[in-house]
């Protein structure tokens, strides 16, 4: 049997405007897919304030729990955007200036420059640079926490040009649909369980135009296992 662990992430959302109800988090919910596709398992995911010890309490908290962190929001020349130096706080390094940002940032703006907007040329001392093309604004990640901007259409273009460096072994899923209720076949999928140990499964009723039903799926990484899960499952269900 392959054990080779699995590995893990993390997502924090950050933005006074995502816990007001302002704003969905649309990035979350894009992360989760992607990341599934990835064969990469997100265990965590919270929403905090553009506080920056909140920031570096949080964390705190993952950093040594999970192989990757992705955090959204916070980056950009205004007041409230403070992920950098949150960052910075957690792995107790000063923040800095970048000079190839700077260059870009100048660049950009030439004569309508205005101060503020260089604070997006500050990083976490020692972050490092992941370049997409020429044009685009690099993804900036500090051991292992990888900071995208939080505006839906740029956290999916920056995810998306780097994607490729997390990918691992994939997930494999099977559905099997019953019309038992959950409580006559909580027993049976307990004893699938027990049966194929490197299986998960997850049980969802639902009502709809065909009535009720459950959906059950059956994941794990090893392939064998969830067509030999799906296939007993549907054998004892009937």
């Amino acid at each position: 049997m392959d054990t080779e662990r699995e590995i893990t992430a993390a997502y924090v959302g950050i933005g006074n405007e995502l816990l007001s109800g302002s704003i969905q988090d649309a990035n979350f919910h894009y992360l989760a897919e992607a990341l599934r596709e990835l064969g990469i398992r997100l265990m965590r995911a919270i929403v905090i304030p553009d506080e920056q010890e909140v920031i570096r309490e949080t964390l705190d908290l993952f950093r040594g729990r999970f192989d990757h962190i992705f955090t959204s929001g916070g980056l950009g020349p205004t007041h409230d955007d403070v992920t950098v130096e949150g960052v910075a706080l957690a792995l107790r390094v000063p923040v800095v200036r970048h000079p190839f940002l700077e260059k870009k940032i100048r660049e950009f703006y030439g004569d309508k420059l205005e101060e503020a907007s260089l604070r997006m040329a500050e990083i976490p001392e020692g972050a490092e640079l992941h370049l997409l093309d020429e044009m685009s604004f690099p993804v900036l990640s500090v051991e292992n926490i990888y900071l995208f901007p939080g505006v839906p259409e740029l956290f999916r273009q920056k995810f998306e040009g780097i994607k490729e460096h997390f990918r691992t072994r994939p997930y494999y899923t099977e559905e099997v649909i019953s019309q038992r209720r959950e409580s006559e076949i909580a027993d049976l999928l307990s004893e699938t369980l027990e049966r194929f140990p490197p299986i998960q499964i997850g049980s969802y009723p639902q009502w709809g135009e065909k009535g009720y039903r459950v959906k059950i799926v059956v994941e794990s990484k090893e392939r064998a296992s969830v067509e030999s899960a799906a296939a007993h499952l549907r054998k004892v269900l009937g």
